[in-house]
């Protein structure tokens, strides 16, 4: 990896090893996710032969804001957008590659709206959500309350199974991903999908 990657890399773990004075899940989100993405995000660019430090720099800074703020915050994502083109301009990431990897990389990795056509977002999006998949994402939200302390559990499994079903069909964009997801995402439907009787 270049200067920048692992400048932007000490940088995120640098603000996740703050304190969230908001919600307190910075080491989970950090370890737990953060790397995650970063890891299937290298994995997947690799074997697809797409930009690989793109990849990796939007992996790890996809969700910045959570380092201080809650997903639920109106102004998270662009927040999100602002910080990570801060952080990739400080490492001396050219102007261009910069607004390449946040607006065009980056931003759409949600995918709530159209399907980007640029194969590196498509990397992010599959592997935000192989992180949601392979890992005890969705019952460590419900654990902790991250996100629902107000909720009911009916409402969490109504939010989880809208989530997995945007996770498994709109986000995962290769077949290798979808493929090794499955068995998850069948078990969460079985799991937050039952109706109290």
């Amino acid at each position: 990896m270049n200067d920048s990657v692992e400048t932007v890399i000490a940088e995120v773990e640098k603000l996740y090893g703050k304190k969230n004075q908001t919600i307190d899940w910075n080491s989970w989100m950090w370890n737990d996710h953060v790397k995650v993405v970063a890891r299937f995000a290298e994995e997947i660019s690799t074997r697809e032969g797409c930009n690989v430090e793109q990849c990796i720099l939007a992996a790890y800074l996809h969700d910045i804001a959570f380092a201080w703020m809650r997903k639920d915050n109106p102004a998270c994502d662009e927040e999100s957008l602002k910080t990570a083109r801060k952080i990739l301009t400080q490492a001396g990431v050219a102007p261009k590659e910069v607004a390449l990897i946040v607006d065009k990389i980056i931003a759409p990795h949600g995918m709530t709206g159209d399907i980007p056509t640029l194969k590196e977002a498509l990397v992010l999006s599959t592997a935000d959500a192989m992180a949601h998949f392979m890992t005890d994402f969705y019952l460590t939200l419900c654990r902790e309350r991250y996100l629902f302390e107000n909720a009911s559990l009916e409402d969490y499994k109504a939010w989880v199974t809208a989530k997995i079903e945007r996770d498994m069909h709109r986000k995962i964009h290769f077949e290798p991903e979808r493929r090794l997801a499955k068995p998850q995402y069948e078990a969460l439907k079985i799991l937050f999908g039952n109706k109290r009787g």
